[in-house]
Formats: C-alpha cells, sequence, structure tokens
C-alpha cells in the first residue's frame, strides 16, 4: 500500500478569489484571484502538501451556470495557478441546491471522504482552509483540522484563523503538518 499523503482542502470562493456579494462566480470575467493566493500555494505545495479544492456550488443546482460554465472557470484558474507554479491537484464540487439533501454539500463531508479516498490522503497530517465554519465543519467530520480565513476578532473563540491563504500558508509551512 503506498503512503498516505497530507493535503490541504482548500475552499475557492472567499480563500482562493474574491466571493462577488449576493452573486455566484460564473464566469472568467468575474474570477479575481485574492492577494497572496499564488504565493500561499506554492508555499503549501513546497511544504508537501497535496493542493485540493473543494467548492459548493450551488448556482448550478438553480440553473444560474451549468456544469460547462463552473468547468471553464475552473480551467482557467488551473492555467492562471500552472503558471505560477502553484496548481490545484484536484478540485471537487458540489452542485447542489439546499433541498437536493446530498452527502457532499458542505458542512457535510461527502467531497472530503471523496478526496481522501481518491488521492490516499492522510486526514491525521491535513488541514481545510475556508472562509466559512461549514468548511471547517466538514473537515472535523472526517477529523480534519481547519483555519478559517477571517478578520481579526470576527471567528468564534476557539477557531484558528489567518486573514489570507498566504497567512495560512505560513502558519502551517511554518509548524510543519501535525
Amino acid at each position: 500500500m503506498s503512503r498516505r499523503r497530507p493535503a490541504v482542502f482548500l475552499d475557492r470562493d472567499g480563500v482562493v478569489n474574491a466571493r462577488l456579494p449576493g452573486a455566484y462566480v460564473r464566469t472568467w470575467a468575474e474570477f479575481r484571484f485574492l492577494w497572496g493566493v499564488r504565493a500561499g500555494l506554492r508555499l503549501l505545495r513546497g511544504a508537501g502538501f497535496l493542493l485540493i479544492g473543494f467548492t459548493n456550488q450551488r448556482g448550478i443546482g438553480r440553473g444560474l451556470m451549468s456544469e460547462a460554465d463552473l468547468a471553464e472557470v475552473h480551467r482557467r484558474m488551473q492555467a492562471e495557478l500552472a503558471r505560477a507554479g502553484a496548481a490545484l491537484d484536484d478540485i471537487l464540487h458540489c452542485p447542489h441546491d439546499l433541498a437536493d439533501d446530498c452527502d457532499c454539500r458542505k458542512p457535510r463531508p461527502g467531497m472530503l471522504v471523496r478526496a481522501i479516498a481518491r488521492h490516499g490522503v492522510d486526514p491525521g497530517r491535513s488541514w481545510v482552509v475556508g472562509d466559512s465554519l461549514s468548511d471547517l465543519e466538514a473537515g472535523a467530520a472526517v477529523g480534519i483540522p481547519g483555519i478559517l480565513v477571517a478578520a481579526r476578532g470576527s471567528a468564534p473563540p476557539g477557531v484558528v484563523t489567518a486573514s489570507t491563504l498566504l497567512a495560512a500558508a505560513r502558519r502551517l509551512s511554518g509548524r510543519g503538518r501535525r
């Protein structure tokens, strides 16, 4: 059996790219990388982590965008990240609306369960980085701790925070793996 690897599971909107207030990022023209993302991903890669995106994309379930629209955004995002030496190893998404009762919509851990199996991930040496407590709850359900990307003082007590993905990456790469 191959050796299990550490990973960082990254939410997309609000961690990798800017959120659109009250809307969904449906096209590449609407996508904007957040400051420090490329450097943060390179730092995590250099520390030996697999980089796996996991994102709720309810806009598909609501008919506001298609799977093809999302695939094009991710294709172009990956191309930009690859040019910076920071491409993700995989991106999983949940296309379902709230009422669909699926196992993959965060805070349920279905996307993480699939990625752990697909990539031989060691949950005990892995992390979730998200901008929502539901991201961290998904990780906790499979034994993966999290870092919330949030403004200082805006998280509930006991939640580890970082101001950006780059700040989280510095913390994880400086500390090494658990």
